[in-house]
């Protein structure tokens, strides 16, 4: 992690770490170059066992230098932890060697690169001098936390209620498909079903996923949100 060549780690190595008075396993995993379409040999292995490893994790705490601009590599880690469905925590290392200048710009790298995980909780670090590590504990548990939320299906039900109340499915096609009810299959990451009378847009899901996100937390882990339609039943003759 200190070590300034990329890739220098190419096995995942576990580790027993102390911090925040708890013990935790840490896995740190094979460094995957950037230029993944030159891997070959033992980076291409290594890659795939960083991957096996995010599979078998809880969280992932992806570090990101935040001396460089956020690469399309770095965004590629953290989107194979959220397909892998783990907790996600963004660690920005070598925050100790930024000028104010770096850090006006990587606020906005944040905001347009990684904009899809606001969720997650973010920790500004230095591996080198150890500056700030502390604060990753609670980010961790809060990442925990949100992975093992799990909302009442009455209580998810009358959420659903009044958001649906006041903010509808727009009509499509002169139809406007309803939510009928949900309920939250799984934990780790959460995972919801709603049953509606129609297609629900994509659009609609994720505003809906926002919405649970203000009311239930869910901090650092994904959600997964998926919808069965309900048919119609046809009158009996």
């Amino acid at each position: 992690m200190v070590n300034e060549m990329a890739g220098t780690t190419r096995d995942p190595v576990d580790e027993m770490i102390e911090l925040g008075g708890k013990t935790w396993k840490f896995v740190d995993t094979a460094g995957i170059r950037k230029r993944v379409h030159l891997q070959q040999g033992a980076d291409y292995y290594a890659s795939l066992r960083t991957a096996a490893a995010v599979e078998k994790a809880e969280v992932a705490v992806v570090l990101i230098d935040a001396a460089d601009a956020i690469s399309v590599q770095d965004q590629r880690i953290v989107t194979m932890a959220v397909e892998a469905g783990r907790a996600l925590v963004l660690a920005f290392n070598k925050w100790d060697t930024l000028d104010e200048e770096r850090r006006y710009y990587l606020e906005r790298e944040i905001e347009t690169e990684l904009g899809q995980v606001t969720w997650a909780p973010r920790v500004n670090v230095s591996a080198r001098t150890g500056r700030h590590m502390e604060k990753l504990v609670p980010a961790i548990e809060a990442a925990l936390e949100g992975w093992e939320t799990r909302v009442p299906t009455g209580r998810l039900n009358a959420f659903l209620g009044e958001l649906v109340a006041a903010h509808p499915h727009p009509v499509r096609g002169g139809k406007q498909p309803r939510i009928l009810f949900g309920t939250q299959a799984g934990t780790k990451p959460p995972r919801f079903v709603l049953f509606a009378s129609g297609f629900i847009e994509a659009g609609y899901r994720r505003f809906i996923e926002r919405r649970l996100r203000e009311e239930f937390g869910f901090e650092g882990t994904p959600i997964h949100i998926s919808v069965r339609v309900r048919e119609k039943r046809g009158r009996k003759k």
